[in-house]
Protein backbone atom coordinates (compact mmCIF):
# COMPACT_ATOMS: atom_id res chain seq x y z
CA UNK A 1 0.00 0.00 0.00
CA UNK A 2 1.60 3.17 -1.07
CA UNK A 3 1.68 6.46 1.30
CA UNK A 4 -1.34 8.71 1.61
CA UNK A 5 -1.32 12.84 1.14
CA UNK A 6 -4.45 13.44 2.66
CA UNK A 7 -5.99 17.19 2.41
CA UNK A 8 -8.87 17.82 4.78
CA UNK A 9 -10.92 20.69 3.31
CA UNK A 10 -12.87 22.08 5.91
CA UNK A 11 -10.04 20.62 8.51
CA UNK A 12 -11.22 22.75 11.16
CA UNK A 13 -14.58 20.74 11.93
CA UNK A 14 -14.96 18.10 14.58
CA UNK A 15 -14.97 15.38 12.10
CA UNK A 16 -11.76 16.83 10.79
CA UNK A 17 -9.82 17.49 13.68
CA UNK A 18 -10.57 13.81 14.64
CA UNK A 19 -9.47 12.41 11.12
CA UNK A 20 -6.44 14.34 11.54
CA UNK A 21 -5.38 12.91 14.56
CA UNK A 22 -6.02 9.17 13.34
CA UNK A 23 -3.70 10.63 10.02
CA UNK A 24 -1.07 12.02 12.14
CA UNK A 25 -0.55 9.34 14.58
CA UNK A 26 -0.12 6.63 11.28
CA UNK A 27 3.74 6.08 9.47
CA UNK A 28 1.67 5.59 5.98
CA UNK A 29 -0.51 8.95 5.65
CA UNK A 30 0.59 12.71 5.66
CA UNK A 31 -2.58 14.94 6.38
CA UNK A 32 -2.94 18.43 5.33
CA UNK A 33 -5.57 21.01 6.10
CA UNK A 34 -7.87 24.08 4.65
CA UNK A 35 -10.08 26.03 6.83
CA UNK A 36 -11.67 29.15 7.53
CA UNK A 37 -10.33 28.96 11.40
CA UNK A 38 -6.80 27.75 12.67
CA UNK A 39 -7.50 27.49 16.48
CA UNK A 40 -5.14 25.66 17.80
CA UNK A 41 -5.80 23.64 14.70
CA UNK A 42 -2.84 23.82 12.50
CA UNK A 43 -0.59 22.27 14.48
CA UNK A 44 -2.45 18.88 13.28
CA UNK A 45 -1.35 19.03 9.98
CA UNK A 46 1.89 18.77 8.40
CA UNK A 47 0.57 21.44 6.52
CA UNK A 48 -2.33 24.21 6.06
CA UNK A 49 -4.16 26.90 4.27
CA UNK A 50 -6.30 29.21 5.94
CA UNK A 51 -9.07 30.69 3.40
CA UNK A 52 -11.95 33.21 4.51
CA UNK A 53 -14.35 31.93 1.34
CA UNK A 54 -14.32 28.20 -0.19
CA UNK A 55 -15.54 29.53 -3.22
CA UNK A 56 -13.77 32.44 -3.71
CA UNK A 57 -10.74 30.70 -2.65
CA UNK A 58 -10.94 27.82 -5.25
CA UNK A 59 -7.21 28.84 -7.27
CA UNK A 60 -5.54 29.06 -3.79
CA UNK A 61 -6.93 25.70 -2.53
CA UNK A 62 -5.98 23.89 -5.40
CA UNK A 63 -2.47 25.34 -5.63
CA UNK A 64 -2.00 24.25 -2.14
CA UNK A 65 -3.07 20.54 -3.29
CA UNK A 66 -0.60 20.53 -6.10
CA UNK A 67 1.80 21.87 -3.59
CA UNK A 68 1.36 19.29 -0.99
CA UNK A 69 1.54 16.58 -3.85
CA UNK A 70 -2.32 15.33 -2.35
CA UNK A 71 -3.48 12.12 -3.54
CA UNK A 72 -6.82 12.20 -1.28
CA UNK A 73 -9.37 14.88 -1.11
CA UNK A 74 -12.19 15.48 1.88
CA UNK A 75 -14.61 17.32 1.68
CA UNK A 76 -15.90 18.08 5.15
CA UNK A 77 -18.46 20.58 3.80
CA UNK A 78 -21.84 20.07 5.66
CA UNK A 79 -25.25 22.15 7.36
CA UNK A 80 -28.37 20.63 8.48
CA UNK A 81 -30.35 23.81 9.36
CA UNK A 82 -33.59 23.76 11.11
CA UNK A 83 -36.44 22.39 10.00
CA UNK A 84 -35.15 22.54 6.41
CA UNK A 85 -34.41 26.56 6.91
CA UNK A 86 -32.71 28.56 5.56
CA UNK A 87 -33.02 26.27 2.41
CA UNK A 88 -30.44 28.20 0.04
CA UNK A 89 -27.87 27.76 3.02
CA UNK A 90 -28.31 24.13 3.02
CA UNK A 91 -28.28 23.60 -0.28
CA UNK A 92 -25.43 25.82 -1.01
CA UNK A 93 -22.81 24.18 2.02
CA UNK A 94 -23.78 20.90 1.17
CA UNK A 95 -24.22 20.40 -2.53
CA UNK A 96 -22.80 23.72 -4.47
CA UNK A 97 -19.52 24.32 -2.54
CA UNK A 98 -18.29 20.70 -2.92
CA UNK A 99 -19.24 20.49 -6.31
CA UNK A 100 -17.76 23.66 -7.65
CA UNK A 101 -14.62 22.53 -5.79
CA UNK A 102 -14.16 19.36 -7.48
CA UNK A 103 -15.38 20.04 -10.79
CA UNK A 104 -12.49 23.16 -10.32
CA UNK A 105 -9.78 21.15 -9.07
CA UNK A 106 -10.15 18.32 -11.46
CA UNK A 107 -10.38 21.46 -14.14
CA UNK A 108 -7.12 22.43 -12.96
CA UNK A 109 -5.02 20.15 -12.06
CA UNK A 110 -4.86 17.05 -14.26
CA UNK A 111 -4.60 14.36 -12.06
CA UNK A 112 -6.44 11.65 -10.74
CA UNK A 113 -7.36 12.44 -7.04
CA UNK A 114 -9.84 10.57 -4.76
CA UNK A 115 -12.39 12.49 -3.12
CA UNK A 116 -14.00 11.30 -0.31
CA UNK A 117 -17.85 13.47 0.02
CA UNK A 118 -20.05 13.23 3.78
CA UNK A 119 -22.94 11.90 2.89
CA UNK A 120 -25.87 10.85 4.95
CA UNK A 121 -28.98 8.86 5.85
CA UNK A 122 -31.31 11.40 5.17
CA UNK A 123 -30.20 10.73 0.95
CA UNK A 124 -32.49 7.18 1.57
CA UNK A 125 -35.74 8.73 1.35
CA UNK A 126 -37.08 12.70 1.51
CA UNK A 127 -38.49 12.85 5.01
CA UNK A 128 -40.39 15.61 6.59
CA UNK A 129 -37.92 16.50 9.13
CA UNK A 130 -34.67 17.03 6.86
CA UNK A 131 -35.73 16.82 3.21
CA UNK A 132 -33.72 19.73 1.83
CA UNK A 133 -30.67 18.35 3.95
CA UNK A 134 -30.97 15.14 2.57
CA UNK A 135 -32.51 16.12 -1.19
CA UNK A 136 -28.98 18.23 -1.22
CA UNK A 137 -26.69 15.44 -0.25
CA UNK A 138 -28.58 12.90 -2.81
CA UNK A 139 -27.77 15.57 -5.64
CA UNK A 140 -24.18 15.37 -4.89
CA UNK A 141 -24.54 12.18 -4.30
CA UNK A 142 -25.38 11.75 -8.16
CA UNK A 143 -23.07 14.50 -9.50
CA UNK A 144 -20.36 12.42 -8.52
CA UNK A 145 -21.52 9.49 -9.52
CA UNK A 146 -21.92 10.64 -12.99
CA UNK A 147 -18.14 12.60 -12.94
CA UNK A 148 -16.20 11.30 -15.62
CA UNK A 149 -12.74 12.01 -13.73
CA UNK A 150 -11.10 10.79 -10.71
CA UNK A 151 -12.53 8.81 -8.12
CA UNK A 152 -15.06 8.93 -5.52
CA UNK A 153 -15.82 7.06 -1.89
CA UNK A 154 -19.21 8.51 -1.23
CA UNK A 155 -19.43 7.88 2.69
CA UNK A 156 -22.87 7.65 4.34
CA UNK A 157 -23.17 8.27 7.56
CA UNK A 158 -25.44 8.33 10.28
CA UNK A 159 -26.06 10.52 13.13
CA UNK A 160 -22.99 12.21 14.35
CA UNK A 161 -22.33 14.15 17.70
CA UNK A 162 -19.98 18.02 16.62
CA UNK A 163 -21.39 21.07 16.91
CA UNK A 164 -23.03 20.89 13.88
CA UNK A 165 -25.70 18.62 15.81
CA UNK A 166 -25.84 19.48 19.29
CA UNK A 167 -29.21 21.64 19.08
CA UNK A 168 -30.83 18.56 17.48
CA UNK A 169 -32.25 15.45 19.29
CA UNK A 170 -30.07 12.69 18.67
CA UNK A 171 -31.84 9.52 16.76
CA UNK A 172 -30.74 5.65 17.24
CA UNK A 173 -27.42 4.72 16.54
CA UNK A 174 -25.46 8.00 16.90
CA UNK A 175 -21.57 8.12 17.07
CA UNK A 176 -18.70 10.28 17.97
CA UNK A 177 -16.70 11.97 15.75
CA UNK A 178 -13.85 9.98 16.80
CA UNK A 179 -15.27 6.63 15.75
CA UNK A 180 -16.50 8.02 12.33
CA UNK A 181 -13.24 9.74 11.59
CA UNK A 182 -11.28 5.97 12.11
CA UNK A 183 -14.41 4.64 9.68
CA UNK A 184 -13.42 6.99 6.73
CA UNK A 185 -9.37 6.64 7.22
CA UNK A 186 -9.92 3.34 6.77
CA UNK A 187 -12.45 3.85 3.68
CA UNK A 188 -9.24 5.85 1.98
CA UNK A 189 -6.47 3.36 2.59
CA UNK A 190 -8.38 0.68 1.59
CA UNK A 191 -10.05 1.54 -1.26
CA UNK A 192 -9.42 0.13 -5.18
CA UNK A 193 -12.91 1.25 -7.20
CA UNK A 194 -13.83 4.38 -8.74
CA UNK A 195 -16.99 4.77 -7.39
CA UNK A 196 -17.30 3.20 -3.83
CA UNK A 197 -19.75 3.66 -0.97
CA UNK A 198 -19.23 2.97 2.66
CA UNK A 199 -21.39 2.92 5.82
CA UNK A 200 -20.38 4.09 8.82
CA UNK A 201 -21.93 1.15 10.65
CA UNK A 202 -23.66 -1.59 10.27
CA UNK A 203 -27.18 -0.25 11.17
CA UNK A 204 -26.84 2.41 9.09
CA UNK A 205 -27.15 0.14 6.05
CA UNK A 206 -28.98 -1.26 7.34
CA UNK A 207 -31.55 1.89 8.09
CA UNK A 208 -30.68 2.68 4.51
CA UNK A 209 -32.30 0.18 2.93
CA UNK A 210 -35.37 -0.42 5.55
CA UNK A 211 -35.88 3.74 4.91
CA UNK A 212 -36.36 3.07 1.26
CA UNK A 213 -39.00 0.05 2.00
CA UNK A 214 -41.42 1.44 5.03
CA UNK A 215 -43.99 3.77 3.43
CA UNK A 216 -43.04 7.28 3.94
CA UNK A 217 -46.24 8.08 5.77
CA UNK A 218 -45.48 5.62 8.74
CA UNK A 219 -41.87 7.02 8.72
CA UNK A 220 -42.57 10.68 9.35
CA UNK A 221 -45.42 8.91 11.62
CA UNK A 222 -42.15 7.56 13.69
CA UNK A 223 -39.90 9.73 13.88
CA UNK A 224 -42.07 12.41 14.91
CA UNK A 225 -42.77 10.32 17.79
CA UNK A 226 -38.76 9.38 18.19
CA UNK A 227 -37.03 12.47 17.46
Amino acid sequence: MSNKNICLIGGSSDLGIEVAKICKMRSDTDVHGIARSEDKIRKLYKEFLLISDYELDKEAISDFIIKTKTTDIVLLNGFIGENNRPAEKIVRINYSIPLSLIKHINKKIDDKFTFTIISTLAVSRPRDKNYVYGLSKYLLEEAVKKSKFGKFIIFRSGFIRTKMTEDHKEPPFGKNPEEVAEKIVNAILNNRKRISTVYSSIPIFLLFYAFKLVPLNILNSIERRLI
